[in-house]
């Protein structure tokens, strides 16, 4: 197996895990995206968006494509691949507009030059074995 494809399978992997502590601590994903359930009295909870989209999204679209990757291991399998090093990229390009564009919005930027070098990263590492084909 190649190196770019245990660096993406490594990569999906990781990516599975965050999805995993969202879809069973909540709280952990609330804190990571600093977003908070809706505070109405009449509306309580929000608590099932970070485990649905945080996590269990995450967690199965990371791992399907894990399993397609490694089960394929050829040009269809790094199909598969693709949309999620997209998405991560696409993420890290939001994030870095946000940072450049909502000074007065953001707190402070704290970690978002973090998680914005860490989701470019995390797309080019899901992304390499394609991106070695070019």
């Amino acid at each position: 197996m190649s190196p770019l494809v245990l660096l993406s399978a490594a990569a999906l992997v990781f990516c599975a895990l965050i999805g995993l502590g969202a879809l069973f601590a909540p709280k952990w994903a609330q804190g990571v995206v600093r977003l908070v359930p809706d505070p109405h009295p009449d509306r309580p909870g929000g608590f099932s968006e970070f485990r649905a989209t945080y996590g269990g999204l995450l967690f199965m679209l990371h791992v399907t494509a894990l399993v397609i990757l490694l089960r394929l291991n050829g040009p269809l399998a790094l199909l598969a691949i693709m949309p999620i090093a997209a998405g991560w990229f696409g993420a890290g390009l939001g994030r870095l507009v946000s940072y450049l564009a909502d000074a007065k919005e953001n707190r402070a930027p704290g970690m978002m030059p973090i998680w914005i070098a860490v989701e470019f990263a995390l797309a080019l590492a899901i992304a390499s074995p394609v991106l070695h084909l070019g």
